[in-house]
């Protein structure tokens, strides 16, 4: 009996060690910070999405300023839908890095940003 006690903490550390191991390198490789304005954009709106700053002026704010980006600069849907996922993936990954409450500061400074780089784009285009 204590053999099998034994036995089954070994493999109990050897499962802990593995995935103790692997979450460091799984999360090495997602990228926490947007790259580019594209990424920048949907970044701002996922951002202000987790701290609840959205509403529909601060949203067409975002699909105008996103629009515009993808016709200046041409991107491709396959490029748009990749941005899209590293953005959002890198929001999830900082809000995930701030904690319990410590989210609060984060929505105080990166989301206001991003409402207020939204307002303004909006009423540069359509002067509302």
């Amino acid at each position: 009996m204590d053999s099998r006690r034994r036995s089954a903490r070994l493999r109990a550390a050897a499962l802990v060690a593995a995935v103790v191991l692997w979450v460091p390198s799984a999360s090495a490789e997602i990228q926490k910070r947007p790259i580019g304005p594209l990424q920048e954009a949907v970044y701002g709106f996922a951002v202000a999405e987790y701290c609840g700053l959205l509403n529909p002026v601060v949203a067409e704010g975002f699909h105008l300023e996103r629009q515009w980006i993808v016709a200046r600069d041409g991107i491709s849907p396959e490029r748009e839908y990749a941005d899209r996922i590293a953005a959002i993936m890198a929001a999830d990954w900082q809000y995930g890095d701030h904690g319990l409450g410590g989210y609060r500061g984060w929505c105080r400074s990166e989301g206001m940003t991003a409402v207020n780089r939204f307002l303004t784009f909006r009423e540069a285009i359509l002067g509302k």
